[in-house]
């Protein structure tokens, strides 16, 4: 999300210069890339590249293929397969055994490409889903769906219709071929992950500013004047709220993930067990087991049910076992736990993963 923000940054200044880039996308991959379909990288006027698709393996062959879509302002689909071993001798010799598709198409202040709806989206922190016609009459239209404003876009076919909205249900994009024979690339655009911390104390310092260097909106909360201050956490929405009124002040939803990291234990304790009449998937506490153990006995025996589902939001310890310690250390495995419920992963070591490891999540 952070390099999509950087990408929609440079584009509105590329624009207000009325200037010519060139959006390149993934639009698919196959075996092992280094990223998945839907990264994005801005090839600016000047040559200049924001974002990254791949490694920086690929970057230096598609400016060529940028340079003639920025001139000329047909778009292009670029493929490169690696997969055979011949690629290491012959070919751009990166041996990762993958195939990438990606989408070039010129943008300006007239054609933003999918940056406009990309950006709204972003504004409005919602999902999307966008469909692109690879090839054929109909290469580079364009149909989208978002649950506000239902479906746009010139690719009006049925079957591609059908597709959004089962692209929009599923969270998951892909490609397919339309009856005409069109190959049509479907994406999701997700909306940003919201971390709401509930304490503002020094080790909250480190976990904000990982969090927005991911791209993240992050809200602070603290009853205490002295800690909820702006300054300590640029980025952030800070604020200032009593204990009581703290979790409904921070408009805690369903893509909501929480920390709660007062370290004092009666306001732990009543955050927690606001927290847990809310649709939060993911509620992490800081301090040791049994002190999670003990603060969820004492809200079910207060009155609040606390079974199975509820516990089963409820991260205690937070983070990953990465052997942590200082609060900057802390805060990444924080991050990463995460950034790994929101994906749907274990968090376990890559090598260990059985099969690609861009692979949808189930």
């Amino acid at each position: 999300m952070r390099e999509l923000r950087d990408i929609l940054a440079a584009y509105e200044q590329l624009a207000a210069r009325g200037e010519r880039g060139v959006l390149a996308s993934v639009a698919g991959v196959a075996g092992s890339t280094y990223r998945r379909a839907g990264a994005r990288m801005l090839v600016l006027a000047d040559d200049t590249m924001v974002g990254l698709i791949s490694g920086g393996c690929l970057e230096g062959d598609l400016l060529e293929h940028a340079r003639a879509v920025r001139e000329t302002g047909t778009p292009k689909l670029v493929q490169y397969d690696h997969r055979g071993q011949d690629d290491i001798v012959w070919g751009l010799g990166l041996g990762c055994a993958g195939a990438v598709d990606v989408w070039l198409e010129r943008v300006d202040a007239t054609q933003p490409g999918p940056l406009a709806q990309l950006g709204a989206w972003s504004e409005a922190r919602t999902s999307g889903a966008i469909a692109t016609a690879l090839d054929g009459a109909r290469a580079g239209q364009r149909r989208t769906l978002d649950a506000q404003a239902g479906l746009l876009g010139t690719l009006a076919v049925a079957e591609v219709d059908a597709a959004l909205e089962n692209a929009l249900a599923s969270g998951h994009g892909r490609r397919f071929t339309s009856a005409s024979g069109e190959s049509i690339w479907l994406e999701m655009a997700r909306a940003p992950v919201r971390l709401a911390l509930f304490g503002a104390g020094p080790d909250a310092i480190p976990l904000s500013r990982i969090a927005r260097e991911l791209g993240w909106d992050v809200v602070v909360s603290d009853h205490r004047a002295a800690y909820a201050v702006a300054e300590r956490f640029p980025g952030a929405d800070v604020r200032h709220v009593e204990v009581a009124q703290s979790v409904v002040r921070a408009a805690v939803d369903a893509r909501t993930h929480a920390i709660v990291m007062t370290h004092h234990y009666l306001h732990d304790r009543a955050i927690l067990a606001a927290l847990l009449a809310t649709p939060a998937p993911y509620i992490a506490v800081l301090g040791p087991k049994q002190r999670t153990h003990d603060l969820l006995a004492e809200i079910a025996a207060t009155g609040p049910r606390v079974g199975d589902d509820e516990r089963a939001r409820v991260f205690g310890p937070a983070g990953l076992d990465i052997g942590a310690d200082a609060p900057e250390e802390i805060a990444l495995s924080i991050c990463a736990e995460v950034q790994a419920f929101a994906s749907g992963r274990s968090g376990g070591a890559l090598r260990e993963r059985k099969g690609p490891i861009h692979e949808p999540a189930a």
